[in-house]
């Protein structure tokens, strides 16, 4: 019977393991099925896999950038040549990112949540820091970190620096945004169109074979965004279930982003003289 095990389990790994499609150099995608299933869509997660090493990530801003009205997914990513864009947290009516929010050396917001308790750092300032982290408020020394940093996020913690749901249970679902960080340091992009109660959805991503060490949220509904301009290859992630708000699957339309987070595409290169 010992051995039969390990074979099962063997036989079972193509069920959830999902080829990587290379985008560029540092930029993969893939497609999941959920192990749980939503009450809408087709109950699928797609992720894009970023070493941001090889391919820089961006917080950029419609205010700073000065872009009115503010563009779309896939405006910003033919605006500024980046291959993939997705949303960069929640914002208030204005367009202010709620949580600290700083872009290379740039404050969008300087006030601090209490309750956010996760960072998105890039941009490192200082030699022999991780170009991305991820810094939980619960186990890093983020008063030190976050000034190392010319680029911070600041929102809601998913999975914190001991791999715990942080999302307690509750009714409300709704499409999902999210950002994680591999155990090798790379950026994973998610997002799910069909609704899952946020505790679900944190679940569901914990048992899909990414690595996966820690999580924050980014935004949640119709407003939920994930595009891709790849060469050859496009891919369009639009939101569109939540609760009390948009109780429908009929979106069809990316919603407009005053904050985005982008993966600089490649240069392309011109024919030689």
């Amino acid at each position: 019977m010992s051995r039969l095990i390990p074979l099962l389990l063997c036989l079972s790994l193509p069920a959830l393991a999902a080829p990587w499609e290379t985008l560029a150099p540092g930029v993969e995608l893939a497609e999941f099925d959920a192990h749980l299933k939503s009450s809408l869509g087709d109950s699928r997660v797609t992720v894009v896999r970023v070493d941001v090493a090889r391919r820089p990530v961006r917080l950029l801003s419609a205010a700073v950038e000065g872009h009115a009205p503010e563009p779309t997914a896939e405006r910003w990513a033919a605006l500024h040549g980046l291959i993939a864009v997705t949303n960069a947290g929640m914002f208030h009516p204005g367009g202010g990112p709620v949580g600290l929010a700083r872009t290379e050396g740039r404050e969008l917001n300087a006030t601090r949540r209490k309750d956010y308790r996760v960072f998105l750092v890039l941009h490192p300032t200082k030699k022999g820091l991780a170009p991305v982290q991820l810094l939980d408020a619960g186990c890093d020394d983020v008063e030190a970190l976050l000034p190392s940093y010319g680029t911070v996020l600041q929102s809601i913690r998913m999975v914190d620096c001991k791999g715990r749901n942080t999302w307690q249970p509750q009714p409300r679902q709704w499409s999902t945004a999210a950002l994680g960080i591999d155990a090798q340091g790379r950026l994973l992009l998610l997002h799910a169109r069909s609704p899952y109660r946020t505790h679900d959805f944190i679940q569901v991503v914990q048992r899909l074979p990414l690595g996966l060490k820690r999580m924050m949220y980014l935004e949640g509904g119709p407003e939920a965004s994930l595009h891709v301009a790849a060469p050859g290859r496009t891919v369009r992630r639009v939101g569109s279930y939540e609760t009390d708000f948009n109780e429908n699957d009929d979106n069809t339309r990316y919603w407009a982003l005053p904050n985005v987070l982008g993966v600089v595409a490649p240069v392309k290169e011109g024919p030689s003289p």
